[in-house]
Order: structure tokens, then C-alpha cells, then sequence
């Protein structure tokens, strides 16, 4: 098979893997097992680490985002108020290269870069969710189902956790948010554990029968998001993000 071939080669090669996501995927089964030849990665899945040094691919430079939004948007004689507002564009869409081709499409089509930021503002799920007829870029999906379908490959526990971080701010969400939360005593000025009773059910399946925070049971479904890129999580302080976008 390929596999074999490879390994038997005496020249260089370079084998490309993209858009390995699937966190399911073994892919150590197709990767040669020798010391020559070189393998890229492309994935949102940050297991895949293990197989050799990695490069996290985040948003834009701001000016390269820039240059790609008026591109794809057609814009003609650009002018120096056209570059002002693509800026406020592209940095409302963190730089997103998907987003921004996205956008550029919307503006070519409607000659809109001046009315972009105000309707992504009032229309920003509808946008995000259209997909353009004609773009430079020949990617299939649109930003909204790409991280829909991630979304929907959750397990049915994980996706409330995520749908619940979307009430707090993108950044700053700590394990101790949630474990505070189910040890809520219910003072008498609080609201009362009925009202609560839906939130109070999901968090019990992270305390140990004895009513302790079980931090294992937590981390098997944070990891879980982020093996699709729906949060990331930096280890020195413990503390998880979610793109805004999502």
C-alpha cells in the first residue's frame, strides 16, 4: 500500500495531511514508519501534537487582513478611508481568514464596504451563514457550519457545557466558575434551587458521590470541546477561551 511505498523510498517526499479534525481519526496508521521523508498537519484537533512539533495557526496580521478583505471584496482605487473601515471589519471578525473571504464576497456582490460593519453588527449569525455564489476562495463551507458541524459532533453533555460558556465572556472561563457554581448554598436572598434545578442537574455530573468537585469528569468534556478547536485552553493559569465567532 502507500504507506509501505513510502517507507521503501530512498528519495525525500512529503506527505500532506488536511484538515485532519476528526478527533475519532487514527492517524497514526497511515503515518510511515521511518526516518526519512516529512509530514505536514493540518488540524483544529490539538491531540494531534503528539506526532511531532507544532505550530498554532491564530488570526491575521492586521495589515495582510486587510489587504485580503478589499481583494476579495473587489474594491477598486482603494482609498485610505476604504482601508480605516476594512480595519474595523476585519478586526470585528478576528482576523479570520474564512470570515474575511466571507465578507469580501458580501461586499463584491452588494458594493458594500462602508454599510459592512453596522449590518455585520445588527446581522453578524445571518452573515456568517451565507454562502457566497462567487469568491476568490474555492473552500466549500461558511464560517457558521464550520463551526456548526464541529458543534454537532459533540456529545450531548458537552455541547450544553459549551452552550452555558456562552453566557460568560469569551476569555477568563476557569474550572472554578462551574464547581463554585454546584456548591451554591441558596442563601435566602438568592434565587431558589427549583429555579435552578435544570443547571444543578448538569453540574452533577461532576461531583463525586460524596458531593466533591470530580475534575476528571470536567476535563473529559473540555477536552472534548477543544479537540474541535470550540476552546482552547492555556495551561499556565488553567483558564479556557472560546472564539468569538463561535
Amino acid at each position: 500500500d502507500a504507506v509501505k511505498w513510502l517507507v521503501a523510498q530512498k528519495e525525500d517526499w512529503l506527505v500532506f495531511f488536511d484538515n485532519a479534525d476528526d478527533p475519532k481519526l487514527d492517524l497514526h496508521k497511515f503515518l510511515p514508519l521511518c526516518n526519512h521523508g516529512n509530514i505536514i498537519i493540518t488540524s483544529r484537533n490539538p491531540e494531534l501534537r503528539v506526532y511531532g512539533s507544532h505550530f498554532p495557526v491564530s488570526g491575521m496580521e492586521e495589515e495582510d487582513a486587510i489587504a485580503l478583505l478589499l481583494k476579495s471584496g473587489a474594491v477598486q482605487q482603494i482609498t485610505s478611508s476604504d482601508e480605516k473601515r476594512a480595519a474595523e471589519i476585519v478586526k470585528v471578525l478576528w482576523y479570520l481568514p474564512l470570515a474575511i473571504v466571507q465578507a469580501g464576497a458580501f461586499i463584491a456582490k452588494f458594493g458594500a464596504l462602508n454599510q459592512y460593519f453596522d449590518l455585520y453588527a445588527k446581522n453578524h449569525s445571518k452573515l456568517l451563514r451565507e454562502k457566497p455564489s462567487q469568491s476568490h476562495s474555492d473552500y466549500e463551507w461558511t464560517v457558521y457550519t464550520t463551526w456548526q458541524m464541529s458543534f454537532d459532533r459533540l456529545s450531548p453533555a458537552a455541547a450544553v457545557l459549551l452552550q452555558l460558556c456562552s453566557f460568560l465572556h469569551q476569555e477568563g472561563i476557569s474550572e472554578d466558575i462551574f464547581s463554585r457554581a454546584a456548591a451554591y448554598d441558596f442563601p435566602s436572598l438568592g434565587p431558589s434551587k427549583e429555579k435552578l434545578q435544570q443547571p444543578l442537574e448538569f453540574l452533577s455530573q461532576f461531583q463525586e458521590p460524596d458531593g466533591k468537585w470530580d475534575t476528571m469528569a470536567f476535563l473529559e468534556l473540555t477536552t472534548e470541546i477543544m479537540s474541535y478547536s470550540l476552546a482552547m485552553f492555556a495551561p499556565e493559569t488553567r483558564i479556557f477561551s472560546i472564539h468569538p465567532l463561535v
